[in-house]
């Protein structure tokens, strides 16, 4: 018995000690999620076609021999990539490894950032949502450049925050991190709308900051630096013009028509697969669905946690709109007043319009301002405590706004995208979370203790833990089609010694591209009316090599003979 009871209260101590301090559980629940994913992301090979991209601007940066360049690309993870390809390990791991890396940089930095508003454990258990996140556990460790924007986004605002709240000489960091969120993903510059809002709502703290006129001058000269550099170095890739064509599709929302598989009008396609977001049910065996969530269903787990978010966020606005206009003498409705309320339902209305004509720079600028000013007309003069988590909350807020309307207006949509507005996403669950919490204890009229509170919230992350990592034992495959892509590229290399000197090309040539260390042209028959003028492409053209990966069927091509073929891919020769 006295046994047992030690045990009791070594189980309790330890319990304690992690919901004062959950950091280190965390980083070691997070590296064993990316060892995992690691491994599995190892065996079944790349995912998806950027992948391939990002890993022959590798080869690049690192002055090696190699395929097909797209130097216009977020340069960060393929010169990240390279360091360990001059190292010596050459290898589709390496692009697989540096994600991992990136994604625990991410979750400590994204626990750091919620506990400016949280304490240890509902930073904890808000973390561990994050990373479980269908949108992110599929992709955390894929080689893509979504998470790594994402994860420099974090560390941006964290710096921006304890640099205004704490040690101004954190704000020297925020430009250098949010130009590297950029270089990791271009359209992570839509974080500085977040920040210009954070900053306009604490202007205030701004102003008191002793020695602003230094960090002014001193983020201006990071900025020019930061500015040339980035010039340099695009400028001497000789990829300017494309960086530049880039930024002007972006800013106009412009596209290059329905053709492609990607193409979705709907604005709210975001919004319509919110609770496969947050977690899906049992998958029935397919890799997309894993991939996009949205293919799957919403599992019970999603629905019940939605449900308690919607009620702890009311209670959230109730308490908040009470302590705003039910106090003895509230604010009479002045002229001031009704000029702020009529502006805030005026720029309402055109945020409306404008984002269902799909304008998205007027849609970007009228978000911020109606936030601004709802800010000023419901929380100007309320206490430092209260100011500091409510600004938490708008900036939070504005963050998933600003990347929702990029993406809901671009006519191009996939679920990763989703990754994005995943850190804004994860902060009102537990935000939601932790005031249905609050709501209990009122309406119980029995304050839990502190423990307690913290088992709830350790189930809570566990449970979310579980729910997501069960969904890939047994659904993930054996391979992806890439690894037959590779295995046919390395059959070439023995089947003809010379193939560096002929002509190969490929419905995915940037995979074959990074196997065959050469440069090869893609060749789609989905563009052709018929498989004859197909077949007078290549002739034209004439191809040595055509290798299809994508094609339903394999259909014979006149001209040429197929030779070999690994699971879905087949190789043509020219007779």
């Amino acid at each position: 018995m006295d046994q047992d009871k030690k045990q009791g209260n070594v189980i309790s101590r330890s319990l304690k000690q992690v919901c004062h301090n959950p950091l280190i559980v965390l980083i070691l629940i997070t590296l064993g999620i990316v060892s995992y994913f690691l491994s599995i992301q190892m065996r079944i090979g790349v995912p998806y076609w950027d992948v391939f991209n990002y890993l022959n601007n590798a080869l690049y940066f690192a002055g090696m021999e190699g395929g097909s360049v797209s130097i216009f690309l977020p340069p960060l993870l393929p010169l990240l990539t390279s360091l360990l390809f001059r190292m010596g390990y050459v290898s589709i791991n390496a692009i697989f490894i540096v994600s991992g890396l990136i994604s625990i940089i991410g979750v400590t930095g994204f626990y750091l950032l919620l506990k400016q508003r949280f304490n240890p454990i509902q930073s904890f258990a808000g973390s561990i949502i994050f990373i479980s996140l269908p949108v992110m556990l599929s992709w955390v460790v894929s080689g893509g450049i979504d998470i790594p924007g994402v994860v420099f986004s974090i560390w941006t605002i964290y710096f921006l925050i304890i640099g205004l709240k704490k040690d101004s000489r954190f704000l020297y960091f925020v430009l250098p991190l949010a130009v590297i969120a950029i270089m990791a993903r271009y359209t992570s510059g839509l974080v500085i709308l977040p920040i210009i809002l954070y900053l306009l709502i604490n202007l205030d703290d701004l102003k008191t900051i002793e020695n602003l006129k230094k960090i002014i001058l001193g983020v201006l000269i990071e900025f020019g630096v930061l500015i040339v550099g980035s010039i340099y170095f695009f400028v001497k890739l000789g990829a300017t013009a494309s960086i530049f064509n880039l930024i002007f599709a972006v800013a106009t929302a412009t596209s290059t028509g329905a053709g492609d598989v990607a193409y979705n009008p709907n604005l709210l396609y975001y919004l319509q697969n919110l609770l496969n977001y947050i977690s899906v049910g049992p998958i029935q065996g397919t890799y997309q669905q894993i991939l996009n969530p949205s293919l799957g269903i919403p599992s019970i787990l999603s629905y019940v946690i939605a449900l308690i978010t919607i009620v702890g966020l009311s209670f959230y606005i109730y308490k908040g709109a009470k302590s705003r206009f039910g106090r003895v003498n509230p604010s009479p409705l002045n002229r001031s007043n009704l000029l702020k309320f009529t502006l805030t339902l005026v720029l309402v209305a055109g945020f409306v319009i404008s984002f269902y004509f799909k304008s998205l720079i007027s849609s970007e600028i009228l978000l911020i301002s109606v936030l601004y000013l709802l800010y000023l007309f419901l929380f100007s003069g309320e206490s430092d405590d209260s100011k500091g988590k409510v600004s938490l909350d708008f900036m939070f807020l504005s963050w998933f706004g600003v990347f929702f309307i990029f993406h809901s207006i671009l006519p191009f949509k996939v679920d990763r995208y989703f990754i994005t507005m995943a850190p804004a996403f994860a902060y009102f669950l537990i935000l939601g979370f932790s005031q249905f919490m609050d709501l209990v204890d009122i309406k119980s009229r029995i304050t839990k203790s502190s423990f307690r509170k913290c088992v709830v919230y350790l189930i809570l992350a566990m449970v979310f833990l579980s729910s997501a990592s069960a969904i890939y034992v047994g659904h993930t495959p054996k391979k992806t089609f890439t690894i037959d892509i590779g295995n046919s590229s390395d059959w070439i290399k023995e089947y003809d010694p010379h193939y560096h000197d002929k002509n190969i090309r490929s419905d995915y040539p940037n995979a074959v591209s990074w196997y065959l260390k050469m440069d090869v042209l893609g060749a789609y028959p989905r563009l052709f009316n018929t498989t004859g003028e197909f077949a007078d492409y290549l002739k034209n053209n004439n191809v040595d090599y055509y290798i299809d990966s994508t094609s339903q069927s394999h259909p014979d091509i006149e001209g040429y003979r197929i030779i070999r073929s690994w699971g879905v891919v087949v190789i043509y020769q020219k007779l």
